[in-house]
């Protein structure tokens, strides 16, 4: 699993009836297992946060933890110790502000970085998700591969803002181009039925993506979610 060796301290959470296996392929690992069924992302993750109210979220195939702001000749990659620590930090923060929904940047690109706006309380979060307890967030089924955009919209609706630090953000593999895990249902018609829900649940904020000169979209539903404050 890819993403042990990016940060510290990461555990895995697995059914009941995979956990020989990956026991075998991750024997230094903790493991959590949860009842076989729990089914797909969504329901795995609102297991998760009825078991750990403070918890932060990470995918499994993360290659690193990036610093966006480096100075020249500085690695930007995060060791696993210093990745543990900033998580650590950002939901410290999160907590003192307020806050009961953070995350890191979802643009990983240093040439987009805005030092001038270091923390957002309004962006969305893509996959890697830190949720503290009493802010009364919970995962909705119908969010069946949109879980995150769920989590962003519902925490504006009723916490009205999240700590997102753009100063760090994941690299992990292309959702598409994956096999197994959550590619075996984030198909294209999904993805379709989750936007058009989205769209129910938050009206114009809501909206398909487009394409721009610096990135194409992987699918015509492709969605951004813009929270107001």
């Amino acid at each position: 699993m890819i993403t042990l060796g990016t940060i510290a301290n990461a555990k895995i959470c697995v059914p009941e009836s995979q956990q020989a296996a990956y026991r075998q392929h991750n024997p230094e690992a903790e493991i959590i297992t949860h009842p076989d069924s729990i089914k797909g992302l969504t329901p795995k993750r609102q297991w998760i946060i009825e078991q750990f109210p403070n918890v932060f979220m990470i995918d499994d195939d993360i290659d690193a933890i990036n610093r966006l702001y480096t100075e020249k000749g500085e690695p930007s990659k995060l060791k696993p110790d210093e990745a543990y620590e900033v998580v650590q930090y950002i939901g410290n923060c999160a907590k003192l502000a307020g806050a009961f929904l953070f995350g890191l940047n979802k643009n990983g690109n240093p040439a987009q970085y805005n030092e001038l706006r270091p923390i957002s309380l309004t962006a969305t979060i893509n996959g890697t998700i830190g949720i503290l307890e009493g802010g009364n967030l919970y995962f909705h089924p119908k969010a069946v591969v949109s879980e995150d955009y769920w989590i962003c919209g519902y925490n504006a609706h009723l916490n009205r803002y999240a700590w997102i630090d753009t100063r760090f953000s994941v690299v992990g593999k292309e959702t598409f181009k994956s096999k197994g895990g959550c590619a075996t249902y984030r198909t294209e018609e999904q993805e379709m039925d989750d936007t058009l829900w989205l769209r129910e649940m938050f009206g114009e904020s809501l909206t398909v993506k487009q394409d721009t000169k610096l990135a194409k979209r992987k699918h015509k539903w492709q969605r951004t979610l813009t929270i107001p404050l």
